[in-house]
């Protein structure tokens, strides 16, 4: 199979290219205007108290966002070189992983870490709220790169026995549970599979950190303000939540499935190597824990969007090494994948349940890289801000952009004969004015 690695890490090495080329074009957007405008006006500790009583539980992402650079980066440097922080401090983490794990030689796990970065992009929801989006990347992107350093600090503790990174890896804990809610609830299921097996002190002190975190996050007022009451019959209510479990499920199943034959092509000797440390009961355990985060998005009837993305490649991983206990030939329909994630998005569904249709991410990157006009686009939105920035009218209406890439996020602006948006809303307290559209 090594071909096969050497085509997709051929194509890796494209797709990162292609991103760090996307990225120079990228512009804040959104919340990053509402995250700034806020702390400006109540300060850090205020806004961080404002956030979790109103918004929502994530005691460290929403912290890290309250950092936005925005107002001190008129150029928009920072949105351009961020992403490439990102994209390179995966790649990192995952190769240290390798050789921790697998013994391998630096270049080789490098190798393997952009092999695994090739299908940690093509399994993305939404790969511009994911990698471009400034404050979305420092919920779910962030947060992901951190996990991996809580990988592997955990292996450098049972390594050495060296406390240190005991103290790290509850560190990572309790920051990565202020995150977002997903990875919370894929980690602690995690923790308490590894707390069942080996009661050690480490692992309960880890569990006791994680759940603790987990709590705060979860407890939050903020979260029960934005669930809102329903006025619906308990068996309407609960036969939503059955459905829009079902369709998560159906989604995410059907989207790893079939990649599954081009990931146990790719990464055959490590699933071997985990086959042969694990019993297939333990696997299928871990795979399972995928669910939990499931069950709590159709508790709350959440759809497909951003928040699978910690869900999806936790769920591709593991269930390849469940599928390759039973089905070891199907690496042979290696071919089908390569295939598979070239193909258009899907087109399926209405607008408002588009993030249902099937996409891998790589035909909307050859196409922005290609055949949109980015530098366009760029200028687009530069003139936009310099427009809201100079005019003295408390009132505005804009063109709409007119060049919309379809890997960089962005949300336009409602037209004055629609209902505003919250876009729309975060400009206007942002820039003082009372309102802001387009044509």
């Amino acid at each position: 199979m090594k071909s096969v690695q050497n085509i997709v890490l051929f194509l890796s090495v494209l797709l990162y290219i292609g991103l760090v080329y996307i990225a120079f074009f990228n512009v804040y957007q959104t919340d990053d205007y509402i995250f700034s405008y806020s702390t400006k006006k109540l300060g850090i500790l205020r806004n961080i108290r404002d956030f979790y009583m109103n918004w929502g539980g994530r005691y460290f992402g929403y912290t890290i966002n309250m950092f936005n650079p925005l107002s001190h980066d008129p150029q928009n440097i920072v949105p351009k070189i961020y992403p490439l922080v990102l994209l390179s401090s995966f790649i990192a983490v995952t190769a240290l992983n390798f050789k921790q794990y697998f013994r391998y030689p630096l270049s080789e796990s490098i190798r393997k870490s952009l092999l695994l970065f090739f299908f940690y992009t093509v399994m993305l929801v939404s790969l511009p709220e994911h990698y471009y989006w400034f404050t979305g990347s420092n919920v779910y992107f962030l947060s992901a790169v951190l996990s991996g350093l809580l990988l592997l600090f955990y292996g450098k503790f049972h390594e050495s026995g060296k406390k240190v990174w005991l103290v790290l890896c509850i560190l990572l804990t309790v920051l990565i549970m202020g995150s977002n809610e997903i990875l919370a609830l894929l980690l602690l299921g995690v923790l308490g599979f590894l707390y069942s097996g080996n009661r050690s002190k480490a692992n309960g002190i880890l569990l006791l950190a994680g759940s603790i975190g987990f709590l705060i996050s979860f407890m939050a007022p903020g979260n029960f303000r934005r669930l809102g009451d329903s006025d619906e019959v308990f068996y309407m209510k609960w036969l939503k939540r059955v459905v829009f479990f079902g369709l998560n499920n159906i989604y995410i199943a059907l989207k790893v499935i079939l990649i599954v034959p081009l990931f146990a092509a790719v990464f055959g000797k490590e699933l071997d190597a985990v086959r042969k440390r694990i019993h297939f009961k333990n696997a299928v355990i871990i795979w399972s824990i995928s669910l939990l985060p499931l069950f709590l998005l159709g508790y709350i009837i959440n759809s497909i969007g951003r928040q699978f993305e910690s869900i999806i490649f936790f769920y591709l991983v593991t269930l390849s090494v469940v599928v390759t206990y039973r089905f070891r030939n199907i690496r042979k329909f290696w071919w089908t994948g390569i295939i598979i994630v070239f193909l258009p998005e899907t087109n399926i569904f209405p607008k408002g349940y588009a993030n249902f249709n099937i996409d891998y991410n790589l035909n909307n990157i050859i196409k922005d890289v290609f055949f949109t006009d980015l530098q366009a686009y760029d200028k687009e939105i530069e003139n936009r801000i310099y427009t809201i920035q100079h005019a003295k009218e408390d009132s505005l209406v804009l063109d709409k952009i007119k060049t919309v890439p379809r890997a960089l996020y962005f949300d336009e602006l409602s037209s004055v004969h629609e209902e505003k948006k919250y876009v729309n809303d975060q400009l206007q307290k942002y820039f003082s004015k009372k309102y802001i559209g387009t044509k």
